[in-house]
């Protein structure tokens, strides 16, 4: 039984070398795609993975390959959940990524996008965020949609 606890014990101290090693690799390559991991507890390490927000100022190049824009919208908001993002910033991040989005009405035409689709919800007249995140906007929007059918 002594002997088992022994190999338990060096099988325990192996594992938290490589995580440790597997750590410092994370933070090195998150640092060079200019990927932000959020939410971790270093203290508590069973804690939930954590989010990986990606900062607008550092959209990898290709981060939206053969997504549609709204697709790409979803995609980025869900990244940076809770944070809503205005048309325009949104706009930016695709284009830092290599989307082809330059034609002159390429703001409008993604506003309209995000506007047509009924997982974004416009956050103070000003911001995009996902609809799930505001339940209570949906709700009346469905309640004012109903009424003006009767």
């Amino acid at each position: 039984m002594e002997n088992s606890n022994k190999t338990a014990l060096e099988l325990l101290e192996q594992l938290r070398t490589e995580k440790a090693e597997l750590d410092t690799l994370i933070r090195g390559l998150e640092k060079r795609l200019g990927v932000v991991s959020d939410g971790a507890d270093p203290e508590n390490p069973s804690s939930s993975t954590p989010k990986v927000t990606v900062s607008l100022d550092n959209i990898p190049v290709g981060f939206f390959h053969n997504l549609s824009q709204t697709a790409a919208a979803e995609k980025l908001l869900r990244m940076n959940e809770g944070h809503p993002l205005t048309t325009n910033e949104i706009h930016e991040a695709f284009r830092k990524s290599g989307m082809d989005v330059s034609g002159k009405n390429a703001i409008t035409i993604l506003y309209n996008s995000l506007s047509r689709s009924a997982k974004f919800e416009r956050v103070a007249g000003k911001a995009w965020g996902m609809a799930e995140w505001y339940p209570e906007g949906r709700k009346k929007k469905e309640q004012s949609e109903s009424a003006a059918n009767e």
